[in-house]
């Protein structure tokens, strides 16, 4: 008498299961992507030898866009040069700032 929903049931119960191992796929996958995104990370930034005051620098100015991504069109744009080069500028003159107000007293 109900046969058509015992089965209709377990229809469900499959489609259930199969979505369940769906997911656990995905979330495996989705974890093996970020750890590859972050190891790459961390051998990109390995490989320029950056100091972490320097990555700190660099990742400041992309985020307020002040960092221009060279590309075949503007390599020889001045603003590109510009900007990377005042990453390894040294920050001597808040050091002189802090060095003159110790002497003061």
């Amino acid at each position: 008498m109900f046969e058509k929903l015992d089965k209709l049931r377990e229809e469900v119960s499959r489609c259930e299961k199969r979505r369940d191992e769906a997911n656990e796929r995905l979330k495996a996958a989705q974890e093996k992507l970020k750890d590859a995104e972050a190891s790459q990370i961390l051998s990109d930034v390995g490989a320029l030898k950056l100091s972490p005051e320097e990555v700190a620098k660099l990742l400041q100015l992309a985020a307020s866009g002040k960092l221009s991504v060279p590309t075949a069109e503007n390599k020889t744009d001045p603003t590109t040069t510009e900007a990377t080069s005042s990453i390894y500028e040294d920050d001597d003159s808040d050091d002189n700032k802090e060095e003159s107000e110790d002497e003061d007293y």
